[in-house]
């Protein structure tokens, strides 16, 4: 779909004189206004995460960065404080990205890529996991469990979909994750102790 939008936004950048001063504002505009609707989705979100109050345990096994040479690690969270973090960091890129694109705008005079980047911020806040929780109201079920998994856009592409772990695979995980964190907290004491 991302592609589709990208080469659409390519064929209407080509009939368009990009040159004339108004046709400029007019993009201009309407990328302004997107990455305002942007930020605004992510304040709707955030507004709908604190009123909800959720406050259930969550307990996921956080997989590092590849070859970063660090071992998963167990966290616990309540479901609030991991979508509140999930939205913050949405809004950061969000607004990374804003400031790429002025920068490019303003010190090179980068036009066209305003024109895709009006639509798929826009695209994209709305088919986020928690606005999908959070604004239409879905279950987090399925796709929607927590923790979200980030969508990796080369898997469908290369045939390496990544298979989702099992229920059961996962608690047992959290439970080895457990009793090596407590292992380590009780070796961790009995040194002071020494």
């Amino acid at each position: 779909m991302n592609m589709a939008i990208v080469m659409g936004s390519m064929q209407i950048t080509n009939r368009l004189d990009l040159e004339d001063t108004k046709t400029k504002q007019l993009i201009l505009g309407a990328y302004i206004t997107a990455q305002a609707v942007v930020l605004g989705i992510s304040y709707l979100i955030q507004r709908r995460i604190q009123a909800k109050k959720d406050t259930t345990v969550l307990k996921y096994i956080d997989q590092p960065k590849p070859m970063s040479g660090e071992q998963p690690k167990l966290v616990t969270t309540t479901n609030m404080d991991y979508d509140l973090e999930q939205n913050a960091q949405a809004q950061k890129q969000a607004l990374i990205g804003l400031a790429l694109m002025v920068f490019l705008h303003f010190q090179f005079g980068v036009i066209r890529p305003l024109i895709v980047q009006s639509i798929l911020p826009v695209k994209n806040a709305l088919q986020s996991k928690w606005a999908q929780v959070h604004i239409f109201g879905k279950p987090a079920e399925g796709d929607l469990k927590r923790p979200w998994k980030a969508d990796n856009p080369f898997a469908a592409l290369t045939g390496q979909a990544e298979e989702p772990q099992s229920e059961a695979a996962e608690k047992a995980a959290i439970k080895k994750a457990e009793k090596a964190e407590s292992k380590a907290g009780s070796k961790s004491e009995s040194k002071k102790d020494l």
